[in-house]
């Protein structure tokens, strides 16, 4: 059970939100508090889009894997507008490249 919860919104992020989340700006901001939380005790969700995946993934190899945090993800995979086509098809290769399991694409 996730008891602390930080997002960088998007379209329906509020379907997925705990009470009272953080919220971040940038993806790479909010797996770093949520981070921070799980070394306090905590269970963190980061709620993310894959637009800011590719800045995430210094924090997710840098930080999550040497320390072995894990963290519950859930990554909007958006595929629109124009822009982000690209890392839609890359977002899952990413996380599986990265070997990381605890993901929820929606």
């Amino acid at each position: 059970m996730n008891d602390f919860t930080v997002c960088v919104p998007f379209s329906g992020v509020e379907q997925y939100c705990t009470d009272n989340p953080i919220i971040a700006t940038r993806e790479d901001e909010a797996l770093s508090i949520a981070a921070g939380a799980w070394l306090c005790g905590k269970n963190p969700l980061v709620l993310m889009q894959n637009s800011g995946l590719g800045n995430s993934v210094d924090v997710l190899t840098s930080l999550y894997k040497p320390y072995g945090i894990e963290i519950d993800l859930i990554i909007s995979n958006r595929n629109e507008p124009e822009h982000h086509f690209y890392m839609h098809l890359l977002t899952k290769k990413i996380m599986e490249g990265l070997n990381y399991g605890r993901c929820r694409y929606v």
